[in-house]
């Protein structure tokens, strides 16, 4: 069951009565459409808060601009409301502020219902999109900080998947763990999925401080879960255990115990390395279903070979600044 946002909820009544006790202070004609504007601009990050508002106030000007335009010279009628919604609609999607349709036209319609344009009316409009936009961006300056769940998500999906290659080097002797494997597949999938989300809105409240290395990490995590995948998928394929299962066996349990973070996909490449030297170096397959078996743990190894490559890119592609951040503070 999704867990209830106390938080928005708090923001969105206390913003919306402070921006109607606003409006109504300073006597604005139609003070409640502001408790709408306050409503909608109330989002899930600061970022998002601030993109749309700034698209919302440049599509208000285009609204007004339309009205202006079609309004008087329709006499205000509902020829004029449909070729005003037909125009402005279009130019919202022409200049990508689709964001701001729905608000600002409800806005022009106060224009529509008096009938008449005039400067007075278009500042009491003006006001009540500022006001409406600015307390939605005065409630967002707080935002819940995701960080210690994503650092704890980490340790759980490192944990999880160190437990999948642990089973997998017992399951590559023919041994029945398929549905354990399958179960705790499903298991990180969730986690992925649940990590992504907060690493997501982790990214979109910070400003001045990048933290895409979270994002970055949870998608690294995420295809080195589908080459797991494709593992178990090979793993019923073996029929009779040779040597080489057991040196591919117990390389992957090196590789769950290096599963961590942190920078160690040379050493795991150099033991690989030393692995495939022990393969060619073997006597040639004596039957053909041996043959077959050896051909797949072959496939194995390229696959663990893709997992350790993914991991490198990754930690490659990280900046002294994100290492000391991000690794030494967690370590």
């Amino acid at each position: 069951m999704k867990s209830l946002d106390y938080i928005k909820t708090f923001k969105i009544s206390i913003g919306c009565c402070i921006a109607f006790f606003i409006a109504e202070t300073f006597s604005l004609t139609s003070p409640t459409s502001v408790i709408t504007i306050t409503l909608l601009s109330i989002l899930n990050t600061k970022k998002d808060t601030f993109l749309v508002a700034g698209k919302r106030l440049f599509s208000f000007f285009i609204a007004v601009l339309t009205a202006i335009f079609i309004f008087p010279l329709l006499h205000y009628s509902l020829v004029s409301l449909g070729i005003y919604l037909a125009l402005y609609q279009l130019l919202c999607q022409l200049l990508h502020l689709t964001e701001g349709f729905s608000m600002s036209t409800v806005l022009m319609l106060h224009l529509l219902k008096v009938k008449k344009i005039s400067v007075p009316l278009l500042i009491n409009e003006l006001c009540l999109m500022l006001i409406g936009i600015c307390m939605g961006i005065l409630m967002n300056l707080y935002m819940p900080n995701k960080i210690k769940k994503i650092q704890k998500s980490q340790k759980e999906i490192e944990e999880k998947m160190a437990q999948i290659l642990f089973t997998m080097s017992r399951a590559i002797f023919q041994e029945y763990l398929s549905e354990t494997i399958t179960e705790n597949l499903a298991k990180l999938e969730t986690l992925l999925s649940t990590s992504l989300s907060h690493a997501q809105y982790t990214q979109k409240n910070f400003f001045f401080k990048d933290m895409s290395y979270y994002v970055n990490y949870i998608h690294m995590r995420s295809k080195q879960t589908v080459i797991l995948k494709q593992i178990h998928h090979n793993l019923p394929r073996l029929q009779e255990s040779y040597l080489q299962t057991n040196l591919v066996s117990k390389f992957m349990r090196i590789t769950a115990i290096s599963i961590e973070n942190y920078d160690n996909a040379e050493d795991l490449l150099k033991y690989l390395s030393l692995l495939r030297r022990k393969f060619r170096s073997a006597p040639l397959p004596s039957t053909r279903q041996e043959f077959e078996s050896r051909a797949v743990l072959y496939e194995i190894v390229n696959e663990l070979q893709e997992i350790i490559i993914l991991k490198r890119i990754f930690t490659e592609s990280l900046s002294p600044h994100e290492i000391k951040i991000f690794w030494e503070t967690q370590k």
